[in-house]
């Protein structure tokens, strides 16, 4: 009988609430992460636009432990021409990296060959 004042409904409340709130905080730091980051509004005087990798090539160097690699794009700003660039990215930021894939970037209508992966 004295076990079971241990392992009463008090406990188990205890449980529940201390479980209730663990699950809460995930929920909070996940809808934290997933949350829009700053990232989704562009820079003052910088342009939403699609690309499409037509080519890529190695580099010497690397930044943290992956590959740099030279990527020719294409840009398809939506008002005007489509135009190519060059830029050299880490493998790690473009993950899968063959031609023909695309790609959100932005760019300065300004300097077009100023393009910068969203």
């Amino acid at each position: 009988m004295i076990g079971a004042g241990f392992v009463g409904p008090s406990a188990a409340m205890a449980g529940l609430v201390g479980g209730g709130i663990g699950v809460g905080l995930a929920g909070l730091l996940l809808a934290y992460l997933d949350a829009p980051s700053k990232r989704d509004k562009p820079a003052p005087g910088m342009q939403r636009a699609k690309a499409t990798i037509l080519d890529a090539g190695g580099t010497a160097g690397s930044v943290t432990g992956y590959q740099m690699i030279e990527v020719t794009l294409e840009v398809k700003p939506k008002d005007g021409l489509p135009f190519q660039v060059k830029r050299k990215v880490s493998a790690g930021k473009l993950g899968v990296i063959e031609a023909g894939r695309k790609l959100d970037v932005v760019y300065d209508p300004a300097n077009p060959q100023h393009v910068e992966l969203a």
